[in-house]
């Protein structure tokens, strides 16, 4: 039985509510504000994460779709192992360079149309999650003749985007890989030297790009909530007066076509102290994005359990003060992993902090006195030990327990993968290393046509899409929800 509380209620219906949930409360033995503890796997104990607020980002991202990463589905890449290690396709780029063309179009298009499903983003708003963020590549907007990637993603969005409004999920646009790179990762779509700022055509080319991104959302208004102007652009490449130049140039582009969007920036891995040279405060209903991880680094790595619990709150205590002082961040980008054994996570062709096998590495750093990428911190989540997977479901937990309370909320990477098993979402949820929530998401467009359409089990209801505006109730509403606790107890 749930009772069902509301924000923001005008004076004149206070007392409706209250009537509300006293209605509720007769029905459950817990009283008024009554909730259900979502159950998990038996082994891990519950999650201490807090129950829902509909304002809250609660979100996964759709990664490794239009910008495709060789750790996320490997076996787009291992196609090449039987080259030579040296013309071995390391990037997207690479990859449509190395199949050509018609190839790389019908190998992308078959990915495209198949590694995610409307099923999938069912699945999700089921486990809670109210926000998707979609990474895609400038060339899905602007592409050259000379360039090898292909394009024809659109099609493909925006019938994710259908599939979002039909679930009630709302959508981040990411701009997830710009004209010569912004960072050199494999991840921008092409791993290398970025060249990025070096160009004016590469910037021109990026607020091309973020032009017709700017446009999808304002023709998808009802469900694009936000646009990522870019992300992880490199600060060790260039100055942060140079980035926040861009930024400043991207607000007044994006505000000209979409003015009601978040405006999403990423911190450039600065310090939360240095983030006001990033951010222009006449700019407004606009975010900072932030990625946190503790897996790149040789120090970070080699912790212990309890050790990478406590930086959790370490790491994030600047971050909920430049949130409660300056303007909104989100955790753009997490994950339960705490080693970098993950199948090319590292790039391509590339060893491990963990093994020691990565370059500048001259021996393995990790808690143990053997470092092996298996077991625990292998592939295959059947080999993982109760102890993992308990330390699993805490490391999340502590991570939750400021992401979903302290801030705005978090994204977290990704909503699948082919084998890495601690960045996989719904794997995660599945075996109960990550807290079920109760569903958010409410299709917009749901009529409810009489108090039996009413599902009496759900979760949380969320009236806000039958309402005339998102914090709007009317009398007429609360009725509705009074009528539907009173059937409730004798459905009960």
């Amino acid at each position: 039985m749930k009772c069902f509380y509301v924000g923001g209620l005008h004076a004149g219906l206070l007392a409706i509510w209250f009537v509300l949930n006293l209605t509720c409360a007769a029905a459950s033995p817990e009283g008024i504000f009554a909730v259900d503890v979502v159950s998990d796997a038996e082994e891990i104990e519950p999650s201490s994460a807090k129950l829902p607020d509909t304002d809250i980002i609660r979100g996964v991202n759709i990664g490794g779709v239009f910008l495709i990463e060789p750790f996320i589905k490997p076996s787009l890449f291992d196609q090449f192992l039987i080259l030579n290690e040296a013309e071995r396709p390391v990037d997207e780029w690479t990859f449509s360079a190395t199949l050509g063309k018609q190839e790389a179009r019908k190998q992308l298009e078959e990915h495209w149309n198949t590694f995610v499903t409307k099923e999938h983003l069912e699945t999700l708003a089921e486990y809670g999650i109210n926000w998707i963020r979609i990474p895609i590549g400038y060339w899905a907007f602007n592409i050259t003749d000379d360039e090898p990637f292909v394009d024809g993603q659109i099609p493909y969005i925006e019938r994710m985007l259908e599939w979002a409004r039909d679930i009630g999920l709302k959508v981040e646009l990411d701009l997830h890989g710009a004209p010569g790179s912004q960072n050199g990762f494999d991840n921008s779509g092409r791993r290398g030297s970025p060249q990025w700022l070096h160009s004016r055509t590469n910037i021109d080319r990026t607020l091309d790009a973020l032009t017709k991104m700017s446009q999808l959302a304002a023709e998808w208004e009802d469900v694009v909530y936000g646009i990522q102007i870019m992300n992880e652009p490199s600060r060790w490449k260039w100055p942060a007066a140079d980035i926040f130049k861009f930024y400043n140039e991207a607000y007044e582009l994006v505000r000209g076509i979409s003015p009601d969007t978040y405006f999403m920036i990423h911190d450039t891995f600065l310090s939360p102290n240095d983030w006001p040279s990033l951010v222009n405060t006449t700019w407004t209903n606009a975010l900072m994005d932030t990625h946190i991880y503790q897996m790149f680094d040789e120090y970070v790595v080699s912790l212990d359990e309890s050790a990478h619990i406590d930086l959790v709150a370490k790491m994030a205590e600047n971050i909920t003060i430049f949130d409660r002082s300056q303007f909104g961040v989100v955790v753009g980008e997490f994950s339960a992993a705490t080693h970098d054994c993950t199948k090319y996570i590292n790039g391509l062709g590339r060893g491990s902090r963990w093994e020691g096998t990565l370059e500048g590495m001259d021996r393995p750093h990790c808690p143990f006195e053997t470092c092996s990428c298996t077991g625990d911190y292998g592939s295959n989540y059947k080999e993982f030990s109760p102890h993992y997977k308990r330390f699993l479901r805490r490391y999340i937990d502590a991570q939750l327990a400021i992401y979903d309370k302290e801030i705005l909320g978090w994204f977290y990477w990704n909503f699948k993968t082919e084998g890495a098993p601690e960045w996989d979402y719904l794997l995660g949820v599945e075996q109960g290393w990550i807290p079920k929530f109760p569903r958010l998401a409410q299709p917009k467009k749901e009529e409810i046509s009489s108090i039996s359409d009413i599902d009496h089990t759900t979760e949380l209801f969320d009236i806000s899409y039958v309402s005339a505006g998102p914090r709007a109730l009317t009398a007429s509403t609360l009725l509705l929800l009074i009528a539907t606790c009173i059937l409730s107890q004798f459905s009960a």
